[in-house]
């Protein structure tokens, strides 16, 4: 099962640290890649980093091959509760140290076999190349059932998803993607340099109609007093190339990014769990 197949994980920081925790009580040993071109040379050479109490759980270090094109050593050590705090705090599909990274590509077996394997490398595919064992289906389901459930967010979304049930599938979908293409209405709105065509064409009338039946009070409330999806982007944009190239920090990042797109992704991704 790839993570990108796991509901919620991406837009709830409580369903990734369910199912590191899952994964991790399956597990007895870890491997990570130290890159042959600049990763860790040496196990001691984590002494005085912020991993050096990961240094007494080191069982071996090997030459090879890891996710099929990097090359490098191969660190193996047992997965002591240091070592999983460590994960804990940064993720399944973390990369240790800085940049460029000491330890990246987590494995994680139990005996010789592996339940988990990452491309951490790989920062901007990274859901698509981190995938766990067939074997902890259910149990990581189950695990991101519950800590769904027990989230405040999810009594909200179930009422909404109880005055949309009588809505036509297709109509729901239709809906669902306008309002998932806010960023690209907003940086379209505002003349961000580069940006994605939106699915559909949509004016922010419109927009503010759909939201009143898909998001939480308190989110579409922000939506109220604006005449238009510019008024959502209150920070400069990069508006021609070299813009973008030389003087980025100057502007905002592209809207996707921003905090209030995050929480109308996560109320969306909600609903579609509890609605699927």
């Amino acid at each position: 099962m790839y993570f990108e197949d796991i509901p919620c994980y991406t837009q709830f920081r409580e369903v990734e640290q369910s199912v590191t925790k899952t994964v991790l009580s399956f597990c007895d040993t870890a491997e990570f890649l130290g890159s042959d071109i600049y990763g860790l040379k040496d196990i001691y050479d984590l002494y005085g980093t912020q991993y050096e109490d990961i240094i007494p759980a080191f069982l071996y270090c090997r030459q090879g091959e890891s996710d099929g094109r990097m090359w490098g050593n191969l660190f193996r050590f047992r997965l002591t509760e240091p070592l999983k705090r460590h994960i804990l705090d940064e993720s399944l599909t973390c990369m240790f140290g800085g940049k460029p990274p000491l330890l990246e590509n987590l494995a994680l077996f139990h005996g010789e076999k592996c339940l988990f394997s990452c491309v951490s490398h790989e920062v901007f595919s990274l859901y698509h190349m981190a995938e766990v064992d067939d074997s902890l289906n259910d149990a990581v389901l189950s695990a991101v059932n519950d800590t769904i459930k027990n989230m405040p967010l999810y009594g909200q979304i179930q009422k909404i998803a109880l005055g949309l049930k009588n809505k036509a599938k297709a109509d729901l979908k239709k809906e669902i993607r306008i309002l998932r293409d806010l960023c690209w209405y907003v940086d379209e709105a505002v003349h961000y340099y580069f940006y994605m065509e939106p699915s559909a064409p949509c004016d922010f009338p419109k927009f503010r109609q759909i939201a009143k039946n898909y998001l939480t009070e308190e989110t579409y409330s922000v939506l109220i007093p604006l005449k238009g999806f510019a008024d959502l982007q209150s920070l400069p944009v990069p508006k021609t190339p070299n813009e973008v190239i030389s003087d980025r920090e100057k502007f905002a990042p592209q809207y996707l990014q921003s905090e209030y797109y995050k929480q109308v992704e996560r109320e969306l991704s909600m609903l579609e769990y509890i609605m699927d």
